[in-house]
């Protein structure tokens, strides 16, 4: 999990490092995607430390749930997002293994 963090920063440098060159319009998309890609870390991070808490100590799913500013229907609907997206999928099932 932390070299997946770790790559997806590094590329994330990246994208605002070669921003940092561009004219305006183009500076901002890059600016826009390396965002993108944080919350895409922050989501499946999310989700890897709620599932393994819940694992941890099942009889404590709502307390748990709450400490991560979830819902049972915000869970599934995170898990659904990160179905939905291979590389989400394959970074979340590595994360849990």
């Amino acid at each position: 999990m932390n070299a997946h963090i770790r790559r997806m920063a590094s590329g994330a440098a990246v994208i605002l490092a070669a921003a940092c060159g561009r004219p305006g319009g183009e500076a901002a998309e890059a600016a826009d995607a390396a965002t993108a890609a944080a919350s895409v870390i922050t989501s499946v991070d999310r989700a890897v430390a709620t599932a393994k808490a819940i694992q941890a100590r099942p009889f404590a799913t709502d307390s748990i749930l709450a400490a991560h500013g979830l819902t049972r229907a915000g869970l599934d609907s995170l898990m659904y997002d990160i179905a939905a997206d291979p590389a989400l999928a394959r970074a979340y099932t590595e994360a849990m293994r």
